[in-house]
């Protein structure tokens, strides 16, 4: 049973303006892909990205970072999964005050947004299930190969991950908004 998060969250700065970042879900998506290949049963916990996922996945959609934390904090206390693949891109930072209308631009020349961090749905896997086997993704912009690397060992030590996978999205050729990508894989030793 692996469980795969994919996609970006958004988060409200009105009923129509969002917060939300490049990911576009399709890492999660053929990862999801290749796990059915595998003969694994696949949930799919998806964010509104742009690529479209298995037919053969159990899908929960979901769109902000509450929202993705609720399922898979849900899924894990209800099913046993042996894997969990973090590929998702959920939002660090919410605005402090969502309004509920539209902010009016004609009205309102300057609009200043206070934002709080998000929970950190990665840190919630291993103290729900402890023996799980935890592959969170990790996406860096500008760094050398031994900073990313660092990164990744960062993650290990912080959310007690077996694997990382980190990637420089500023560099060409990877990351958000093309086909290819470049990344590491990140184990205990380095």
């Amino acid at each position: 049973n692996v469980l795969v998060t994919a996609g970006p969250t958004v988060e409200y700065i009105d009923p129509i303006r969002v917060i939300t970042n490049k990911s576009s879900g399709k890492m999660g998506v053929a990862i999801a892909e290749e796990a059915l290949a595998r003969g694994a049963q696949v949930t799919l916990i998806y964010g509104p990205g742009m690529a479209v996922p298995p037919k053969n996945v159990k899908l929960i959609s979901v769109k902000t970072t509450e929202e993705m934390h609720q399922a898979v904090v849900s899924e894990l206390k209800s099913k046993k999964y042996n894997i969990v693949i973090a590929t998702a891109a959920p939002a660090d930072w919410k605005p402090e005050k969502t309004f509920r209308r539209k902010v009016p631009t004609r009205t309102t020349p300057e609009l200043t947004l206070k934002l709080k961090p998000t929970k950190k749905i990665i840190k919630k896997v291993k103290k729900i299930s402890p023996n799980i086997f935890l592959v969170p993704f990790r996406a860096e912009h500008n760094l050398s190969d031994e900073e990313l690397v660092e990164k990744a060992f960062e993650l290990i030590e912080e959310v007690r991950a077996d694997l990382v996978v980190v990637n420089d999205v500023g560099r060409k050729g990877a990351g958000f908004e093309v086909e290819t990508n470049e990344v590491y894989i990140v184990d205990r030793n380095k």
